[in-house]
């Protein structure tokens, strides 16, 4: 599950929007000796923003064991009919069902992770093996962007008709192309240029960050200051302030108040408490305060919301 939030926080740029996603679809296949590949598919009824994200996850070789890769992507997608007794020729047949009527728009996570065998087997009599990094000794996550060769390919990974060792001999050969291209894109799309900070592409840095913000959305009702908050991560506070911007694209301070004004608005409009209320439990302790910041975010006084 944590996984699975790390890479929405990067897909869905507004962290409360993943609130609306709703579980349609979930399948998980083992290829001995290869690979493991994970499909969750996700539906929603109002619109939402969502930006194709990659990630690559990488463990380092430890205990005799060959380095682990493990591949990650969040693409929109679309849900088709999946009924037997369709009488769409075009759903029957499996393909792209542009029609359909019954057609949910989707967020789609899969995960292929290669088995640590058969990194170590492709490696053999290789001794200028550079793939991802692999003598690296410390584990990282990078990020990028899908480029149109792997979303065609996680499209047809999503919607074939194999079963059985056919599915694992299809997957596994759709996999193996994923592996290629994004090994493309590793080396030309360095992560500082998508991020503008060296140290995160380690993943303990990464996880860092994905605390802090935990922190702050378990805490609303109370600010932290950025010196107790990376004391709390064990970050640098430079670090801390640079990484954050990068991952989420807004300042800490920004971020804070976004979701602090959202929580209110919620308990405005839905739980009809008073703007006094609703001022105190999001810890402040003058109204006009509260209106001015309310108002800066939503272009409405809280009193104006409360007669809608």
């Amino acid at each position: 599950m944590k996984e699975v939030q790390e890479i929405l926080a990067l897909a869905i740029p507004q962290p409360a929007m993943g609130d609306q996603l709703q579980l349609a679809e979930a399948d998980n296949v083992s290829v001995p000796d290869c690979l493991d590949y994970s499909l969750q598919r996700f539906v929603y009824e109002r619109p939402l923003p969502v930006e194709d994200v990659a990630m690559v996850v990488y463990q380092p070789a430890k205990r005799g064991k060959s380095a682990a890769i493990e591949l990650r992507y969040c693409v929109a997608g679309n849900k088709y009919c999946q009924k037997t007794n369709c009488t769409d020729k075009v759903c029957m047949e499996g393909h792209k069902h542009e029609d359909c009527n019954t057609k949910l728009p989707s967020v789609d996570m899969i995960t292929v992770r290669f088995q640590p065998a058969f990194i170590q087997s492709l490696q053999k009599g290789n001794t200028s093996f550079s793939l991802f990094e692999l003598q690296s000794k410390k584990p990282f996550v990078k990020t990028i962007q899908p480029c149109t060769k792997s979303k065609a390919v996680l499209e047809q990974m999503v919607h074939h008709n194999y079963e059985g060792i056919l599915k694992n001999i299809f997957l596994q050969s759709k996999a193996l192309e994923l592996l290629l291209f994004s090994s493309d894109q590793f080396i030309q799309n360095d992560t500082d240029e998508r991020y503008g900070c060296r140290f995160l592409t380690h993943l303990e840095d990464r996880e860092k960050i994905e605390k802090a913000r935990s922190i702050l959305l378990e805490q609303l009702d109370a600010p932290i200051t950025i010196r107790d908050l990376a004391r709390r991560v064990a970050m640098n506070e430079c670090y801390l302030k640079k990484g954050f911007k990068a991952v989420f694209g807004t300042t800490i301070y920004d971020y804070f108040q976004k979701e602090r004004m959202e929580k209110a608005k919620g308990l405005l409009y839905e739980r009809g408490l008073s703007v006094s209320e609703v001022a105190i439990m999001m810890g402040y302790s003058c109204i006009s305060h509260f209106s001015t910041a309310f108002k800066k975010h939503t272009g409405l006084k809280p009193c104006e919301l409360l007669l809608r």
